[in-house]
């Protein structure tokens, strides 16, 4: 009778869980805000994303308390390098099997992580400011 070491299936074990969690997740569709599972004054948002290998294209629709819409668009790459938009400096890349987003303009710098749940049918949003300090918003994305 062959002995196996406990140690080497542990090690398998954490092996393959931590492969599991570095999976990059594809952020491909529409999605739209949950507003009673988010902490924001917006109150409605959209998105819009196609992403195709390491390269995204999102489409951002979102509007305010006050009624203001504004339409946002950027292609960039999740390889970190940053892309210029209108201004703004944005640069995406994965930490694990999360998405993250900087941002840094001339006012504001922050940085935005984006999960999908394991269903695949919502996504996560938290975003820090840095730069003004002030308090995070968290979304609840929902695929349509």
């Amino acid at each position: 009778m062959r002995y196996i070491n406990p140690c080497v299936v542990v090690l398998a074990a954490f092996a393959i869980g931590a492969y599991g969690q570095d999976t990059k997740p594809n952020l491909s569709g529409k999605w739209q805000l949950n507003a009673a599972k988010s902490q924001s004054k917006l109150t409605a948002m959209s998105w819009t994303i196609e992403q195709k290998g390491s390269a995204i294209h999102l489409v951002s629709v979102t509007k305010a308390a006050d009624g203001t819409e504004k339409t946002s668009e950027f292609r960039c790459t999740t390889d970190g390098k940053e892309c210029l938009v209108d201004g703004i400096k944005i640069s995406l890349y994965y930490a694990g099997a999360a998405l993250v987003e900087m941002q840094v303009s001339a006012d504001v710098v922050s940085k935005t992580t984006m999960k999908l749940a394991n269903d695949g049918k919502s996504v996560s949003v938290d975003v820090s400011y840095i730069v003004p300090d002030k308090e995070a918003d968290s979304f609840l994305l929902e695929k349509s």
